[in-house]
C-alpha cells in the first residue's frame, strides 16, 4: 500500500467514518469528482490532484512539477498571492500540497462554509496562474534552500536521494521530485510556463471534497467551476529503466553521527499482484518490536542503531524496495549488509513463525482503516489510487492481505531480493560544514 507521509500538515482532522461512499462525476473535458457526504464534523476537504511528478520531466528542468507547485500559491487571474493561506487562516482550517514521483497533490480542510471558495481558487489555478517572473526568481530560490535542507544538507536525504541516483540509470525516478541543485538554479519562467500548459487540464486531474456537505450543490458548483475549462492532449514519452544486470554499489561522504547504509531492489509497479506480499514483508521486518529486522539487528545484537525500510511503488515503470539503516560504531559496512541479507533469507526461506505474519496482516489493515479516518489522507489516498485506474485494487485490499499465505511471501521475497539486482550505497560520517549558499535565483 502506497504510504502517504503528510509531515506538511500540521493538522490531522479525523473524518469520523471510514466506511463513507463516494459519488462520482465526469465532466465532458475529462475532470473526475467525487464527493463523500460525512455531517459528523462541520468540516470539509478539497483534494485536487493532477497526474503529473518527477517523472515527467527530463534532465535540465528536474524538479521543475515541485516548483510549479509553490507557484500555485503565488496568485492567479481572479486571486491575490497568499490567498488561500489566508483563507484557511481565517477559517480556522489547513492546506499544503506535495509533489511525487507520479502526481502532484494540492488539499484544504476547511469551515463548511468555505468549501466553495477553496474549489473556486484550485479552478482558477488550473488555468489562470499569472507565473509573475519576479516572484518566479524569488520562489526558486526557496526551492533551492529546500534542495539544500532536505539532500545536501541532510546524511538521511542525501542517502535516499543518492540511492534513487544509483538505483536508476535512465528513468526519470532517479532525481527525485526534488530535482537536481544546477537545474533548480537555471530553469525558466518561459520553461515553466510551458510546463503548465502541457499538464495542468481538466482531463488530467481528479477533485475529492469531502465532509459536512450536499453531494448535489458540490457537483454543481463543479461543473459551474471547471465545466468550460478545456481538456488539453497529454504527451508522455517516458524513458523505460532498463534491465539490471548486477549489484551496484555506491560510497558517499557526508557529515552524520553515524555510517548509513541503503539497499535497493527493484519491484513492480504500484498495485501489481506483488505488491500488498511485499507490503506484509516490510511489516514482518521493521515495524514494531518483534518485526524480525528491528528486533535481531537493533535490539539484539546490536548491528544497527535503526533500520526502516518499505516498498515504494510506481506507475509508469519499476519501483524499488528500500532499506535505511544507521550502523552501530565498531560495525563494518561488510557486517552491517551481511546480516541484512541474513534477515531477508529468512524471509525467503520461510524461517519465521506464522504468528508473526498474522501481526503483519494486523498491523497492515490497522493502518488502512487508521488512514481512513483521517479526512485529508484519506481523499490523498483515493485520489491517487482513482486517478491511476486503481479504485478496485484500493477497495479490495483489506481481503487481499488477508488472503496471502506463508508460500506467498516466501516466493514475492525470492523473487524481487536478488543480490544481481541489488544497489547499496554507504555513506561514511565526514567531518566539515554545510553547504551554504547565496544563490537568490538571479541567475536568469
Amino acid at each position: 500500500m502506497r504510504r502517504l507521509i503528510l509531515s506538511l500538515c500540521a493538522i490531522l482532522i479525523l473524518s469520523g467514518s471510514a466506511s463513507a461512499k463516494y459519488y462520482n462525476l465526469e465532466l465532458k473535458n475529462g475532470l473526475e469528482a467525487y464527493v463523500e457526504e460525512n455531517h459528523s464534523l462541520p468540516i470539509v476537504n478539497v483534494t485536487i490532484l493532477y497526474k503529473v511528478g518527477c517523472v515527467d520531466e527530463y534532465n535540465s528542468i528536474t524538479g521543475i512539477s515541485h516548483m510549479l507547485e509553490h507557484m500555485n500559491f503565488r496568485g492567479s487571474k481572479h486571486f491575490l498571492d497568499g490567498y488561500i493561506d489566508k483563507l484557511t487562516s481565517k477559517y480556522g482550517g489547513v492546506d499544503n500540497a506535495q509533489t511525487s514521483f507520479d502526481d502532484t497533490v494540492y488539499f484544504a480542510t476547511i469551515d463548511k462554509s468555505a468549501w466553495g471558495k477553496v474549489l473556486a481558487f484550485y479552478a482558477d489555478n488550473m488555468n489562470n496562474l499569472t507565473l509573475n517572473r519576479s516572484k518566479f526568481l524569488k520562489e526558486r530560490s526557496v526551492v533551492y534552500q529546500e534542495r539544500l535542507w532536505r539532500i545536501d544538507n541532510s546524511a538521511d536525504g542525501f542517502l535516499y536521494y543518492s540511492l534513487h541516483n544509483l538505483s536508476y540509470v535512465a528513468s526519470p525516478y532517479r532525481w527525485t521530485p526534488i530535482g537536481f541543485a544546477y537545474d533548480i538554479q537555471h530553469y525558466t519562467i518561459g520553461e515553466l510556463r510551458k510546463y503548465y500548459k502541457s499538464y495542468y487540464a481538466p482531463n488530467n486531474a481528479v477533485i475529492i471534497i469531502s465532509g459536512d456537505i450536499n453531494k448535489k450543490a458540490v457537483f454543481k458548483k463543479i461543473k459551474k467551476l471547471f465545466g468550460s475549462k478545456k481538456r488539453i492532449e497529454i504527451v508522455r514519452h517516458i524513458t523505460k529503466e532498463p534491465t539490471q544486470n548486477g549489484r551496484r554499489i555506491m560510497f558517499i561522504e557526508k557529515p552524520a553521527s553515524f555510517k548509513k547504509l541503503a539497499v535497493g531492489f527493484k519491484i513492480p509497479r504500484e498495485g501489481s499482484i506483488d505488491t500488498p506480499a511485499l507490503d506484509l514483508i516490510s511489516y514482518m521486518l521493521f515495524f514494531g518490536k518483534s518485526a524480525l529486522a528491528e528486533k535481531d539487528l537493533v535490539r539484539d545484537r546490536h548491528i544497527f542503531v535503526s533500520i526502516d525500510g518499505g516498498n515504494e511503488g510506481r506507475i509508469y515503470d519499476k519501483g524499488l524496495y528500500e532499506i535505511f539503516g544507521s550502523i552501530e560504531n565498531g560495525v563494518s559496512f561488510k557486517k552491517a549488509r551481511k546480516s541484512l541479507l541474513d534477515e531477508l533469507d529468512k524471509i525467503k526461506k520461510g524461517d519465521f513463525e506464522r504468528k508473526l505474519l498474522s501481526i503483519a496482516k494486523t498491523k497492515a489493515i490497522s493502518d488502512y482503516l487508521f488512514s481512513k479516518e483521517m479526512m485529508s489522507e484519506k481523499n490523498m489516498n483515493f485520489a491517487f489510487y482513482a486517478a491511476f485506474g486503481m479504485e478496485q485494487y484500493y477497495k479490495d485490499y483489506i481481503n487481499t492481505i488477508r488472503s496471502i499465505r506463508k508460500k506467498e511471501i516466501m516466493k514475492a521475497a525470492q523473487k524481487y531480493f536478488k543480490v544481481s539486482k541489488e544497489s547499496d550505497v554507504f555513506l561514511t560520517p565526514q567531518k566539515g560544514k554545510q553547504i551554504n549558499s547565496t544563490f537568490r535565483g538571479e541567475l536568469r
